[in-house]
């Protein structure tokens, strides 16, 4: 269908645009409190909280909105641009009274300017916390702020906040706000936030202590045994390594296993919000709003933003399209659906659906035939809970009428029960472990059944009406009593016996160690020296778009060497650690003369060292200066790893720079004439190096007939390399300090300063 097509191309296109990424889902959940339910927000209602908090200027003077439904919460989409520049405008979303997106766009400026930020941390921090507060005035106090990315290559800067109960964080709360990084100019906002949920104190929370007994008793560790192979070599090596069994949540108070989300599960909740199966009874817009005016809460409106007050009364509601549906043969909608989620949306200001443009003499008739805004409604039905057992149709269908005319647009069901009866477990296992040792003869005398294997049928939903129709059955290796992780036999068995899948994997040709490991228990007590659990709150959106909210204990997921008891990869060889630098404090470098320039590249992602000690004075390896070179100057954050004692990495340096004196070093230190060439190599000058004879420097030590004389030339020219009383001295190392001081005032000499 055209209208779709290019509804669906205008949003790809505008997304693509915009200056700052969408946010893909809202979370914003107002549960009631002293203001009425999101569900029973209106237009005007909503576009009045917006206009209190967003000054939009007078030149946006066309408005235009969408609105959708899921779980009883309304979200108002809100756009403000100008008819005549639809390249510049204010997009804003607003659910209840919280404001979960704003974007300030203009796809005419640059903001790639590359450069130092003119604002030094603690500003870029008050000016977000000035933004957030002033977009949404209750989350004041309960949020912390961190600045996230903050590059050389561009104006901006983003800083994240997260939100804090009872100094809990609560998860998947909180947002980021992107800011001019020398104006503090506010361009983009995003927040995700439970409005009006409740959070249980933690003072009667048990001890991490006893959380760490109670953990020993929910998770089992087991050990396997973990081949990893050199690919440059083709040589296998084998290490034992504990997996745990248990990485889910553990109830704060009782200290036993969550039931978060069984819960949500038999409540028919939602962790997301989404168009899938939301139960929605969608509230008239017209009860909400009072009486179109001029003039509402002492907010007035604009002529484009009335003229959509008034259209948004007059379209057809869910439940006048859910009317109409019944009687539509091709729909077949009864009593026993209800509306689970509904989108409204125009075509406003996207493509139009004629391929011919108009001639010029004809664009006053255009104007004046110029048609309103065509707007579509797509809903979401299912069968209702109580109905889902016995049903036997589709319990599916989204239908997308015409809110103006009530057309049918498109129609789609789906979700019909399957056909084949209840897996019989022993009759399919049967079945399976013949294929096992029939098609694995050689090898399945290692192979033992996993214990899934045997597990009862499962059932699932209200009443159990579901039901297992087919089972993948697994075989694993063991050697020495302990499994072989990746060596298994895989057959997949349906309800009426047929085999439909098998698969393995036995490694060849491997040495596997003794099995003398630690035991679990001495296992664990090596774990909770090296890895802590987190105390947060967590929690889903019920079917009346309230909040359910759980404080958890978690252990993040892990691998244990099983000889040693350290953290380790999957296969187990060491881990390694990755360290931002932009947070080390440096002890070495108070008051030399390149103290400036080293932190302000620190704080900007662009550093060398990874523990306290800069070195300052020690000479700059080649790979170092051109890691630095390239997370200055190519956007490229700069994050060190922390080898673990007795762990040799090696490191791999891609996109390295070339010209004939790096070709032709045989030290690891870097010269300045090496600096020369590789900066202008590395920042697009490089083909200009190789003009003869047009080239002077202001160096006595500089020759004419040097090779690396156009090099040196623009490199002195760029301010990345100064002289030393008169000479270059090209072949004289370059110390770190030394390192970052060039690459800081290439940057300063050559960044936009008209900001």
């Amino acid at each position: 269908m055209k209208k779709t097509i290019a509804k669906t191309a205008a949003f790809i296109m505008a997304a693509m645009m915009a200056s700052a990424a969408m946010p893909l889902s809202i979370y914003a959940v107002p549960g009631g409190g002293t203001t009425s339910s999101s569900s029973d927000v209106g237009l005007q209602t909503a576009l009045t909280t917006v206009k209190k908090r967003v000054t939009i200027p007078e030149e946006l003077d066309e408005f235009e909105y969408d609105t959708s439904e899921s779980y009883k919460t309304k979200t108002y989409n809100f756009t403000w641009h100008n008819k005549n520049d639809p390249t510049k405008g204010i997009e804003v979303s607003v659910v209840g009274e919280i404001i979960t997106y704003y974007n300030c766009y203009d796809y005419n400026k640059n903001s790639s300017n590359a450069g130092f930020a003119k604002l030094t941390n603690d500003q870029i921090t008050a000016k977000a916390e000035e933004y957030v507060y002033r977009l949404d005035p209750s989350f004041k106090d309960k949020v912390k702020f961190e600045i996230g990315n903050l590059g050389i290559n561009n104006d901006r800067v983003t800083v994240n906040f997260t939100r804090y109960e009872n100094n809990v964080r609560v998860s998947r709360n909180g947002g980021s706000v992107t800011i001019d990084k020398n104006t503090g100019e506010l361009y983009s906002f995003s927040a995700d936030w439970w409005d009006n949920a409740t959070f249980d104190s933690p003072k009667t929370a048990k001890t991490e202590k006893e959380i760490e007994e109670a953990y020993k008793s929910l998770c089992r560790l087991t050990p396997y045994y973990k081949i990893s192979t050199d690919y440059t070599t083709n040589e296998k090596t084998v290490r034992i390594v504990y997996e745990p069994d248990f990485c889910e949540e553990i109830d704060a108070f009782t200290g036993k296993k969550s039931t978060i989300w069984e819960d949500m599960d038999k409540a028919e909740g939602r962790r997301y919000y989404s168009n899938y199966d939301a139960v929605a009874e969608v509230a008239e817009d017209a009860a909400a709003d009072t009486a179109a005016g001029a003039d509402y809460d002492g907010i007035s409106f604009t002529e484009s933003e009335m003229k959509k007050i008034e259209i948004d009364k007059s379209l057809i509601t869910p439940e006048k399209a859910f009317e109409q549906l019944k009687n539509d043969k091709i729909a077949a909608l009864t009593d026993d659906y209800e509306i689970k989620s509904y989108y409204l949306s125009s075509d406003e200001g996207l493509p139009s659906d004629d391929p011919m443009p108009l001639a010029a003499e004809d664009t006053d008739s255009a104007k004046k035939e110029e048609k309103e805004p065509e707007y579509y409604l797509s809903i979401t039905f299912g069968v209702k809970s109580s109905l889902k057992e016995k049903f036997t149709g589709y319990q599916n269908v989204s239908v997308e009428i015409n809110a103006k005319t009530g057309k049918v647009e498109s129609l789609s069901k789906y979700n019909k029960s399957g056909d084949l009866p209840k897996l019989d477990v022993t009759k399919a296992k049967a079945i399976s472990d013949n294929v096992a040792k029939t098609y694995g003869k050689d090898i399945i005398s290692a192979y033992k059944s996993n214990r899934d294997n045997t597990a009862p049928v499962s059932t699932w939903g209200d009443k159990n009406q579901y039901y297992e129709t087919s089972r993948e059955f697994n075989y694993n290796r063991y050697v020495h009593g302990i499994p072989v992780f990746g060596d298994n036999i895989y057959v997949t068995v349906d309800s009426e016996g047929t085999v439909t899948s098998y698969r393995y994997n036995h490694t060849e040709d491997v040495s596997f160690p003794s099995s003398d490991i630690l035991t679990p228990e001495e296992a664990f007590d090596k774990l909770y020296t090296q890895q802590k659990f987190e105390l947060y709150y967590d929690g889903w959106i019920t079917k009346d778009g309230k909040v359910k909210t759980y404080l958890i204990y978690k252990m993040d997921g892990f691998h244990l060497n099983a000889k040693s008891g350290k953290l380790c990869n999957w296969n187990g060889t060491d881990m390694t650690e990755i360290i931002d630098t932009r947070k080390i404090k440096y002890t070495d470098i108070k008051d030399i003369p390149q103290e400036k320039a080293i932190l302000e590249l620190q704080r900007h992602g662009a550093m060398l060292s990874e523990d306290k000690k800069f070195r300052p004075n020690e000479n700059i390896e080649r790979e170092e200066f051109i890691g630095l070179l390239n997370s200055a100057l190519n956007g490229y954050y700069s994050y060190a790893i922390a080898v673990n004692p007795g762990y040799e990495e090696v490191l791999v340096m891609e996109d390295v720079a070339e010209g004939s004196e790096t070709e032709k070093a045989t030290s690891k230190y870097i010269t300045r004439t090496e600096a020369a060439v590789i900066f202008t190599s590395n920042c697009g000058f490089g083909n200009y190096t190789e003009l003869k004879g047009i080239f002077k420097t202001p160096f006595s030590d500089v020759k004419s007939s040097d090779e690396n004389i156009g090099a040196i030339a623009i490199a002195y020219a760029k301010g990345f390399l100064k002289g030393e009383d008169g000479k270059f001295n090209g072949s004289r190392n370059i110390t770190r300090a030394e390192a970052a001081q060039i690459i800081y005032d290439y940057i300063v000499n050559n960044q936009d300063n008209t900001k």
